[in-house]
């Protein structure tokens, strides 16, 4: 039993598929049940189910397997484990996706932030991460009998996770006039920990525990407290833990309250000036911006500001005029709103977008934040982000990669001669492997799925599946409904439309766009709208569909992760060229959607995008999939797999992202913490 707990609570199960089946193999029924969870498994099973099943030699060798995994990895030499800087990163983000049964994410930034721990886990960079510990998180979606979302809210209870509360250790973070006291969680993420902040303690009045009840509450009000407990409760966990980390990177805006807490315990430690403060401070902080739009940050009125922080300047010795100047895009106009991104890119001394072409949009966007510097001189880099590749790919082409690349195709540079052998993999084999990989997609279809029994595993099939923002336009194939019936409806050449994803609780257009896609899936039998949107359900899509269609506005899709995942699983993309597409595409490996807006005219012509990709589809993407040799096979677009596969695994890896960013961002800083810190005038 204490075994299995230790690799239960290692969620290097996430990621390792020889640990994962021991879990499986125990009860195959109670895994499913239990959304994939082994703390809930191990605790269903008890002691006396557990001593049972261990008798089974199935269950011994699964055993010995996961043993011999977690042993591999562990063992190991990294390169990064001895990097070459007084280096401690501390990672902050208001959610992680990293297994479905830890229901602490809602979308794509959750996920990135995940495969960002398990790519560092992998590396050996000394990280620690911070977030919230939801005791109801996002909600999960139900749809009702008028095809709309509904919101269904359970409870994360600690001991049915895998979490374990920090003994010992509570922390306060001030809201107003008030204290509110916070736990700390932990969960293991391979070598890399990450620490959830609760709220939910008896000491607190009831107005303060519920602060981290759910993700993305709507009100200003609780989000504002719930980014004070992140920001500024964060930093003081980890000094109570004892980790001294020296750079700071903030996935979004959401903690930019940890560069003031910065400020303010270098000031009390140092006895240095709010500007010497400021300075080193601002040394050691990395910013990623992940919107294309003002009106994706957070804004703050300024009375809420003063009410729920005005103490906590006085404290740290900064005026409130000055803080709200921070976060305002006109310093100096009393009127204007606390913005979190302007205040987050005030604070670092580095930022990024998420794309060479977000990183564009974002130096157009945010450039008043240097009053002064002309567009091309705004100090906003980008890194394009990346995808864990052994959790996204699907273990059978894990197992392929593993035969012709080799063991550690994972841990290779894209420059690596060794990639050239994903083209000799024999065209049969990996369409072989594609179309079980389909039909366990259409087994989870029927599972997920209303009307799915005349899908075809041979149709073409098509999958859509990320968050219902009006942007990104999930109904932008619905704009010619006999054009698109004329393709569905094809006996020699159908094409089937799988769609996933959830709209945010106070989006009311987007729950309008769902709607609509529901109403379309319950008229059309090719048609399917697949409800409630998770790592399971989103790893079955990217796994399983022959194209990933993603079809945003251009310049509103800062990145585009689902894309890379199903790229590197040989799925063929279609899509706009927005975020990673824009850098990412090649004529050998998908399919661009003509557009006409460009980064001076955005403006988008819906009608006729729309009109693009039907031709798109009619005369390139369905012919190709049909076109077949005599052993029928399609040998162009299992050509184009290859390729997709040889050049996505490595080029849009996360392992990549995380060198990127230590790199341009993380040592650097570290070393100008360093000097700054060492500086005599200022305290040593």
């Amino acid at each position: 039993m204490e075994e299995l707990n230790k690799l239960a609570f290692d969620l290097l199960w996430t990621w390792q598929p020889r640990i994962q089946a021991l879990f499986r193999i125990l009860d195959p029924e109670k895994w499913e049940q239990t959304h994939q969870n082994p703390v809930l498994l191990l605790k269903q099973l008890g002691e006396e189910g557990l001593a049972e099943a261990c008798k089974r030699e199935e269950v011994k060798r699964a055993l010995d397997d996961a043993r011999a995994a977690q042993r591999q990895y562990y063992d190991r030499n990294p390169p990064f484990l001895d990097a070459h800087a007084p280096l401690v990163i501390a990672y902050f983000s208001l959610e992680f996706g990293l297994a479905e049964c830890l229901p602490i994410y809602s979308g794509g930034l959750g996920v990135l932030a995940g495969d960002h721990l398990k790519a560092t886990s992998d590396l050996g960079l000394p990280l620690v991460a911070v977030s919230l510990f939801y005791k109801q998180g996002f909600g999960r979606q139900e749809i009702d009998a008028g095809g709309r979302q509904v919101e269904v809210y359970g409870e994360n209870r600690g001991d049915e996770l895998p979490v374990k509360k920090v003994d010992g250790v509570e922390v306060e973070a001030p809201i107003g006039n008030q204290t509110v006291r916070i736990a700390v969680w932990k969960t293991q993420v391979g070598r890399v920990p990450l620490y959830l902040l609760d709220t939910d303690l008896p000491t607190n009045p009831p107005e303060l525990r519920t602060i981290t009840d759910r993700l993305y509450v709507p009100e200003p009000d609780r989000r504002l407290r719930q980014e004070i407990v992140l920001g500024i409760g964060g930093v003081r966990a980890l000094r109570a833990l004892g980790l001294g980390a020296n750079v700071f990177h903030l996935n979004e805006g959401h903690s930019f309250l940890c560069g003031i807490e910065r400020i303010r315990e270098l000031r009390a430690s140092r006895q240095m000036t709010l500007e010497e403060a400021r300075l080193v401070a601002r040394a050691g902080i990395v910013f990623t911006t992940h919107t294309p739009i003002a009106a994706g940050s957070d804004y703050f009125e300024p009375g809420l500001v003063w009410d729920l922080l005005g103490p906590y300047l006085s404290s740290v010795g900064i005026s409130f005029d000055r803080f709200m100047d921070l976060g305002r895009q006109r310093p100096g106009d009393p009127r204007e709103k606390l913005c979190t991104t302007y205040a987050a890119l005030r604070l670092a001394d580095q930022s990024v977008g998420v794309s060479r072409l977000h990183g564009a949009v974002s130096r157009r966007l945010w450039k008043d934040a240097w009053r002064g510097l002309s567009e091309t001189q705004v100090p906003i880099g980008s890194v394009t982000n990346g995808v864990h590749m052994p959790t996204w790919v699907a273990p059978e082409v894990a197992a392929l990669l593993t035969r012709f690349v080799g063991p550690d195709w994972w841990d290779l540079d894209g420059k690596d001669g060794r990639w050239q052998a994903v083209f000799e993999i024999p065209a049969a084999e990996l369409w072989a492997l594609h179309t079980a990989l389909k039909r366990r997609l259409l087994e989870v279809v029927k599972v997920r799925g209303e009307h799915t029994e005349d899908l075809d595993l041979n149709a073409l099939t098509i999958g859509f599946g990320r968050r219902f923002a009006p942007y990104k336009r999930a109904d932008l194939l619905l704009r010619d409904r006999a054009r698109l019936t004329k393709l569905l409806q094809n006996t020699k050449r159908p094409v089937q439309l799988l769609f996933a994803g959830k709209s945010h609780p106070a989006d009311q257009p987007g729950k309008d766009i769902l709607a609509g896609v529901v109403g379309l899936a319950r008229e059309e039998a090719r048609v399917v709208f697949l409800k409630d949107y998770d790592i399971e359900l989103a790893s079955a899509l990217v796994q399983g569909a022959d194209v990933w269609l993603n079809n945003p506005r251009r310049f509103l899709e800062a990145s585009g992760t689902s894309g890379m995942k199903a790229a590197a699983n040989g799925i063929l993309n279609v899509s706009i060229l927005d975020g990673w597409w824009d850098e990412g595409y090649r004529p050998d490996l998908g399919w661009a959607i003509p557009s006409g807006a460009t980064i001076d005219r955005p403006a988008t012509d819906d009608l006729a995008e729309a009109e693009g990709l039907y031709r798109l589809l009619e005369r390139e993407v369905v012919p190709a999939f049909y076109e077949r040799d005599a052993a029928g096979l399609p040998q162009r677009w299992i050509q184009m797999m290859r390729t997709s596969i040889r050049y996505v695994v490595t080029g849009f890896a996360a392992r990549r992202m995380v060198l990127d960013y230590f790199d341009s961002a993380y040592a650097a800083g570290a070393r100008r913490v360093e000097q700054l810190r060492l500086l005599p005038d200022w305290g040593g």
